[in-house]
């Protein structure tokens, strides 16, 4: 097949030859008419020429052909077929196999009117308009410039579209099925519209849009159904309104303008299918709303970066099929705004990523941008407990953190410690009393000791026994409140009266004394890891620790 810069030469060495011709013509007896009839109606007089240059150029023309050429100069969609119904079965670009020559228009043709700079300058500057036309041949414009917009509505281009490094304005191929569409690296300064149609693999790799890319009510069929791999699209990206695909929308490294919208979308079949917006850059809003999935339905958005998120819980892709790793956005438009719900969605990532901190954080920050401090503390919190159960730790380390988790809560929750505090006093105040009342705590003079012994109870000029105090007194580091120097536990015992019930009482005292003295170098122990913990909790020097 001729390409279309051949083509293009050939038209212009045409027209030049023509327009000799018309000069020559001009100047016979005919002449005065002709040019009150170009006067009259320009459009006309276009028509009449594009039509007899379209002949001597391809020769000659469908009824389809001939519309599209005559209706060129002015603004105006031609439907190709008996209906101007976009609805009527007739138009169905499924039916297209059935259509006949009368509906068929040859791609070259399409080609030269857009791109021939002579035969284009006569096109209006809308551009032309077809629809329910069957295009024979594919439609290369790869390399070209087209100067005008190309509309093609409901028709059917089985071999393809290709505007692979072509500078466009812009192109509507909505309703149509189209074999492939290859635009790598393409310019369109409008709107690249493929929304209500059937299309297989579309291709935008490094491409720049300036307007918005529309797939809504579309169904992409093909393996590699888009990739607009470090595409740059200056409006929106749009998959709404029953949009259906089976595989994956590559989006990684592309720059979108404004917004990123999957809304009402369907995600079909058992291979993988999805997103892939890894290191993409969303100017506007992440829209993923309303979305029937698969459990093959991934949802990648690794560092990718939009200015806020809305989405749903029903939306959301299975276990281990969202990745939020580097997710940067800058709050929740809409959808799920609490702690619980959210942290849910950060356990629909693969387990490996559980205790990525990355997520947690962006997640906490957010909340607390919209207001939800103790959700995003609550948040905080789930990130320390994921490091602690999924980090690769030590043991010490794993030790160290469980101990922050329980008594203060990484230092998000510091006043937990309190109560540890407490329970601690209250529970050694009972035990050292009860030791006390056994005999098992004694004073720590010998003189006092003896009398304690004998009586029961010390002399009266020495200090008395307090359970709570002496609890309250070992447990708080640097607290002297003179119990701990006079009273102590005490597993030496000669209350052995010769009998076996005598050892055997005295063997028991022994193991309580050893066991309550124990229990004191645990709770000096609790109470100097507590009550620093407490107070740099409160100061916040082990948060993110």
């Amino acid at each position: 097949m001729i390409g279309c810069a051949r083509r293009r030469r050939l038209a212009a060495r045409f027209a030049t030859l023509t327009l000799a011709w018309l000069f020559a013509s001009s100047a016979g007896a005919a002449a005065p008419r002709s040019r009150d009839m170009s006067a009259r109606n320009p459009a006309i007089a276009a028509a009449d020429w594009l039509e007899r240059a379209a002949r001597a150029r391809f020769g000659p023309l469908s009824a389809a052909e001939i519309k599209l050429v005559r209706s060129a100069p002015e603004r105006e969609l031609q439907w190709i077929g008996p209906s101007d119904d976009p609805n009527a079965p007739s138009n169905d670009p499924a039916q297209a196999a059935s259509w006949g020559p009368d509906r068929t228009i040859r791609a070259a043709i399409v080609c030269w009117l857009v791109t021939d700079h002579e035969v284009s300058a006569l096109v209006h500057p809308s551009g032309i308009g077809i629809a329910g036309a069957r295009i024979s041949g594919p439609l290369d414009l790869s390399y070209q410039n087209v100067a005008p917009p190309l509309t093609i509505l409901a028709s059917a281009i089985a071999s393809g579209v290709d505007i692979s490094f072509a500078h466009l304005n812009s192109i509507d191929l909505g309703r149509s099925r189209v074999g492939s569409i290859s635009a790598q690296q393409t310019n369109a300064t409008g709107d690249v519209l493929l929304d209500g149609g059937d299309y297989g693999n579309v291709n935008f790799f490094r491409a720049q849009i300036g307007g918005s890319l529309d797939f809504s009510g579309a169904n992409l069929s093909g393996d590699a159904p888009l990739s607009a791999v470090e595409a740059s699209i200056g409006g929106d990206a749009l998959f709404h309104n029953g949009f259906t695909t089976s595989g994956m929308l590559d989006f990684r490294l592309a720059h979108i303008g404004r917004a990123l919208s999957v809304h009402q979308a369907r995600f079909v079949g058992n291979a993988p299918n999805g997103i892939n917006a890894e290191r993409a850059t969303i100017a506007g809003a992440l829209y993923w709303v309303e979305v029937a999935h698969t459990p093959a339905t991934i949802l990648d958005l690794n560092d990718a970066r939009a200015d806020s998120l809305w989405d749903d819980a029903a939306s959301w892709p299975a276990a281990g099929k969202l990745n939020l790793a580097g997710f940067v956005y800058g709050d929740f438009s809409g959808g799920p705004k609490t702690a619980s719900m959210r942290l849910a969605w950060l356990r629909r990532q693969p387990r490996s990523l559980w205790a990525d901190p990355q997520p947690y954080r962006e997640l906490a920050r957010a909340l607390r941008a919209s207001g939800a401090e103790e959700d995003a503390i609550e948040v905080e919190v789930a990130q320390q407990n994921a490091m602690t159960n999924y980090g690769q730790l030590s043991f010490g380390h794993r030790l160290w953190r469980e101990t922050l988790r329980i008594t203060i809560g990484y230092g998000y929750r510091p006043l937990r410690a309190l109560w540890w505090i407490a329970g601690f006093v209250v529970s050694g105040a009972m035990l050292f009393g009860w030791g006390y009342r056994a005999g098992l705590i004694t004073p720590t003079e010998a003189d006092a000791y003896e009398k304690f012994r004998q009586t029961g109870a010390p002399p009266p000029h020495y200090p008395p026994f307090s359970g709570f105090i002496y609890s309250l007194e070992n447990f708080l580091p640097v607290v002297d409140l003179h119990q701990g120097t006079y009273w102590r536990p005490n597993p030496v015992r000669d209350a052995n009266d010769g009998t076996a019930a005598g050892a055997a009482r005295e063997r028991s005292a022994i193991r309580s004394a050893r066991l309550l003295r124990a229990y004191l170098w645990l709770h000096i122990l609790a109470g100097w890891t507590i009550t620093p913990l407490l107070f740099a909790g409160l100061s916040g020097l082990l948060r993110n620790g």
